[in-house]
């Protein structure tokens, strides 16, 4: 706890000092930093560092960070230090230090942090009154609305012809780990008690309280309220910086673990004994609690195009429905977890980027593992043949680019660290059985063993992008220590992850697309448009795709539909999907009303009511795939 609240004043000061800092020589802070591979350390304890890299808390100012930047300005390029030179002749030129007046007024409380950090952030002079847990709608959308008007302002004068996009909106609720309810025995009074907690009354209720989102206030004050009140601000001070470095605003919905998770535990007792009537059920069920929490919140969404959305939860907000489809088809969509807190500290304020050439995407790492006799063995393994023998394929020596699998076969600990270590891949697929049991951790199992990635993080090597064609790697009904958050917590910048078992034939047959697509649509984006490509809207597409895809295999297997119309309607959708076209889905729903001779409304009641989660919804994506870049030939090499 010391470690928390020493790391929360340390999040508000460096953020009081970034509102003082004038904007552009913040710009080279962070360009300096990422470029030059080097970071200012900012802390008390006796590192062993360059102390040209280093200063204690209470040194951090103007002069300092200045300092920092001419010291190591000189590691650039000759091209590099000329961006750096125009930032800092606007930076010295740039005599004021004023706020932006306003005669704006917040209740500024656990709903609000967040926002009003990002609005301190961006100079504006604004009055509060300060409260603990006061929820207001009005508050909330108040500061939304005053961060979208500056944000608007900001991209009329910005080229956005160079530039890449940006999430527009984060959305976060009042989740906490899942553990708390899937192990509950473990929280109760004797159950504390005999673990040595002090007051084991009071801490029991106030877990009960946070399950809930049930502190207001008038809630008694105790030790253990006081620490749940600090822990859920230290997670706003670290959202309201990533707002701050984005400038974007969060809506904060009152959405907390005892309002979803019976109904999650439901659809994981569904999905893993195979009913699918119950889970149809009951997935409805939570579109509908979903529905109730984020209809303010998605009003911020586009109803024509595609939105960048961040998630900041443990639970699947992606699945609430925005204009007729789930929020992670919609629009491109990847989630920060809550917990554990350490993990959320790291990929929270990772504000990096990644440039990859696409010409390293021709090396991809697949890793293999099961028992000989095992009957899934060669589901991906026999799809990878036929993918080497397609006629892109046959095509690849005229061709610049082509995709080539290294597939590997590790059967313990010691030779998947080993695999890991010797590839320079940046995306690494891992195809094996996964688990996560109640009281346990996320596993993976080798051939001969199964374990942690969480004992590996240490000695092996992380891709940048791991695809994780496992089950259970981030089960809904389970603890925060999945294996998603292990790859996390180990270096990788993105992990896309299982939220329940996946079907073996399925799942293989959605790496094969993967392979598919960066074979086929990197080239066309990268060489043909000339345009730097983020991995998360890759990575969406491809989502999106196969969620129509899937559709459309369900309407042949419900008989609506012969087999034989299925390409012209895989045509159709991929027509309105690469490139998106505005209101895509509406102009599907259009074409494939017009080919089954049916209303477009029926075709929508199929996705509601018949079409429900299909096995793509089952993938999110973890961390911060928008940071990965894949460089167009135009591409100015800050980074270089």
């Amino acid at each position: 706890m010391v470690t928390q609240l020493y790391l929360l004043k340390t999040c508000q000061k460096l953020m009081r000092l970034k509102v003082k800092l004038r904007s552009s020589l913040y710009v080279m802070v962070l360009i300096l930093t990422y470029h030059c591979r080097e970071t200012l350390y900012v802390g008390n304890s006796d590192v062993n560092i360059n102390s040209k890299y280093k200063c204690k808390l209470d040194e951090v100012n103007h002069q300092r960070i200045a300092s920092y930047i001419y010291e190591i300005s000189n590691e650039l390029s000759e091209l590099q230090v000329s961006y750096i030179s125009k930032l800092r002749e606007l930076y010295e030129d740039d005599t004021s230090n004023h706020m932006i007046d306003s005669d704006c007024i917040f209740n500024r409380s656990i709903f609000t942090e967040a926002n009003l950090i990002a609005l301190s952030s961006l100079r504006l002079d604004y009055e509060f009154e300060r409260y603990r847990y006061e929820y207001s709608e009005e508050d909330i959308l108040k500061t939304i609305n005053v961060i979208n008007l500056i944000r608007k302002k900001i991209s009329e004068n910005k080229p956005s012809d160079i530039i890449l996009r940006t999430n527009s909106i984060v959305i976060s609720d009042m989740s906490v780990n899942l553990d708390l309810q899937v192990n509950e025995s473990e929280y109760t009074q004797n159950a504390l008690k005999n673990k040595g907690f002090d007051d084991p009354v009071s801490l029991e209720k106030t877990i009960k309280l946070v399950q809930r989102n049930g502190i207001d206030e008038k809630t008694k004050r105790s030790q253990y309220i006081d620490l749940a009140y600090n822990e859920r601000n230290l997670i706003e001070v670290l959202i309201g910086i990533y707002l701050s470095s984005n400038i974007m605003p969060c809506a904060k919905i009152p959405l907390s673990n005892s309002d979803l998770y019976s109904v999650l535990k439901d659809i994981g007792i569904n999905d893993r004994n195979h009913n699918q009537k119950g889970l149809k059920r009951k997935y409805i069920n939570l579109r509908k609690v979903l529905h109730n929490f984020t209809q303010e919140a998605f009003e911020y969404l586009s109803e024509r195009n595609s939105s960048m959305v961040k998630v900041v939860s443990n639970l699947p907000i992606e699945w609430a429905y925005h204009n007729g489809l789930p929020l992670m088809v919609r629009h491109t969509v990847s989630r920060f977890p809550v917990s554990p807190g350490w993990l959320a500290n790291k990929v929270i304020l990772d504000t990096s980027n990644i440039h990859i050439d696409m010409n390293s995407f021709s090396n991809i790492l697949v890793i293999s593992s099961f028992r000989d006799d095992d009957i899934i063995k060669e589901h991906l393994s026999s799809k990878i043949e036929l993918f080497n023998t397609m006629p892109f394929n046959r095509e690849a020596r005229d061709k610049k680019f082509k995709v080539n699998i290294n597939r590997q076969e590790p059967s313990n600990r010691e030779e998947l660290i080993a695999t890991l270590n010797s590839s320079s891949a940046p995306i690494v697929v891992f195809d094996m059985h996964g688990g996560h049991s109640e009281e346990g951790i996320g596993v993976i199992s080798l051939k001969n063993e199964a374990i942690s990635i969480l004992d590996i993080v240490q000695v092996a090597r992380m891709p940048p992008i791991v695809v994780l064609s496992s089950c259970d790697t981030s089960p809904i009904d389970r603890n925060n220590y999945s294996t998603a958050n292990a790859f996390l917590a180990g270096g990788a910048k993105t992990v896309l992850a299982s939220a329940l078992p996946i079907l073996s034939d399925e799942s293989s047959t959605f790496i094969i697309r993967l392979f598919i697509r960066l074979q086929e649509y990197l080239p066309i984006v990268i060489d043909k448009e000339k345009r730097s490509l983020q991995w998360s809207s890759f990575m969406s597409g491809m989502i999106r795709r196969t969620f129509y895809t899937e559709f459309i295999d369900h309407l042949i297997k419900t008989k609506k539909i012969g087999r034989d119309r299925k390409r012209k309607l895989n045509f159709e959708a991929g027509m309105c999907l690469d490139p998106l076209r505005e209101e895509f889905h509406s102009h599907i729903i259009s074409a494939f009303a017009k080919e089954m001779r049916i209303d477009e409304s029926e075709v929508q009641r199929i996705i509601d009511e018949d079409f429900v989660l299909p096995e793509c919804l089952k993938y999110l994506q973890y961390g911060s795939p928008e940071r990965i870049i894949i460089n167009s030939p135009g591409h100015i090499p800050l980074s270089q």
